[in-house]
């Protein structure tokens, strides 16, 4: 590799799909010059996924890496500037696909980060269940066992979280009760009408253990997304400090972490949702979230990618032009570690990207330094920022 160019930068060139035929030859020789420059590209790889990469299907992964692997590892095939052309088309395009199966290598990147305790571990599926009568029930989803929740009413639990069901039985008084997730846990629960709730981490919510004949409604605080039986009968709410969302059968995501309010978004049917302080309905359509502030005022409606407020449920954090105070506001949630701002200057600062929520908190740091170019300590259990 001559001194010509920043490697680097060639690197990300191909990366991002805008080298050259002649770019591309070159960095495929330099990949053959040695196995560290091999590890280094990887390693500049999976960061460049962690801002860049969408979420392909597996088929076209295997398909786009072998074609890959397949350009850059031969040691002895000869390309003509047609067929660089061909792959520089079919390949490095496409290779934002490729680069997602390479964050699921399990090879770490060299960190580049002062370590007090590297054993910050990534949340699990676990809570506690609070029955009416004030009873504190740890659970587990590998904990498999009946549990008491008032007088004649068992609930179980297991891998498919908390299940209620209905006792077809008239319910004069309501029984509530709340299931919480700590910080660095999630959790499920089934409703007695058959309603299932995904819970966020460090998130409430409380409910009926069984419905009335009259209306469904829940309390939650934090973030759940919600697939609701649907029943003509009896309306579904789920209220919070500062909205209730009226329910007519469907599929959606309630946050309510932000500091600016909460947000709802509508994968599916149809949602009615109001602010504490007015009266008026606000109806959503699929795709599109609604935004109230911390006082229950309205704030908008825009069309978004559902995907995006819903991917903490299949197992990702999705980050799209957002704030380092919101992302570290995630990650703490989630790996139940505390952040500190060495400069408030780089709370304002913006990341893009997506990546497996189970993975080391250190790969997703690096990525996030390297891109924007921020620095990161960790001691005991603490996220010291700065520039």
């Amino acid at each position: 590799m001559t001194n010509a160019f920043n490697i680097d930068e060639l690197i990300l060139r191909v990366l991002d799909g805008v080298a050259t035929p002649d770019e591309i030859q070159t960095l495929a020789q330099w990949l053959k010059t040695s196995p560290e420059n091999e590890v280094y590209f990887n390693q500049l790889k999976k960061a460049w996924n962690l801002t860049s990469g969408p979420i392909p299907s597996e088929e076209r992964v295997e398909h786009e890496l072998g074609n890959y692997m397949k350009y850059i590892r031969s040691k002895h095939r000869k390309y003509s500037i047609g067929q660089l052309v061909k792959y520089a088309a079919i390949v490095m395009i496409p290779l934002l696909s490729v680069i997602y199966w390479l964050q699921l290598e399990k090879d770490e990147i060299p960190s580049q980060m002062a370590v007090g305790n590297p054993g910050i571990m990534p949340g699990e599926h676990k809570a506690m269940l609070i029955t009416a009568q004030g009873q504190t029930i740890a659970l587990l989803p590998s904990l498999e066992r009946d549990i008491c929740v008032q007088e004649d009413f068992v609930v179980k639990n297991g891998q498919a979280g908390i299940v209620y069901q209905d006792s077809k039985k008239t319910v004069s008084t309501l029984q509530y009760n709340t299931l919480r997730t700590p910080r660095g846990g999630e959790y499920t629960v089934v409703l007695s009408d058959g309603t299932k709730v995904y819970l966020n981490a460090a998130s409430e919510l409380k409910y009926p253990v069984q419905f009335d004949s009259k209306k469904r409604q829940v309390h939650l605080s934090g973030e759940a997304y919600f697939e609701v039986t649907r029943d003509t009968n009896r309306p579904f709410y789920v209220v919070t400090d500062a909205v209730r969302v009226k329910v007519y059968g469907t599929e959606f995501n309630v946050n309510t972490y932000g500091v600016g309010g909460t947000q709802t978004t509508l994968v599916s049917g149809k949602v009615g949702i109001r602010g504490k302080s007015s009266g008026r309905e606000y109806m959503m359509e699929p795709s599109q979230l609604a935004e109230f502030d911390v006082n229950g005022e309205f704030k908008g409606i825009r069309n978004v990618n559902v995907g995006t407020y819903t991917a903490w449920k299949e197992g990702f954090f999705v980050f799209e032009n957002e704030g380092l105070e919101d992302i570290l506001n995630r990650l703490s949630r989630w790996y139940d570690v505390d952040v500190f701002y060495g400069s408030e200057k780089v709370k304002g600062y913006h990341f893009t990207g997506h990546m497996e929520k189970y993975e080391d908190v250190e790969i997703i740091l690096n990525a996030i330094s390297k891109m924007v170019g921020v620095h990161f300590t960790i001691k005991d259990r603490t996220i010291v920022i700065t520039e």
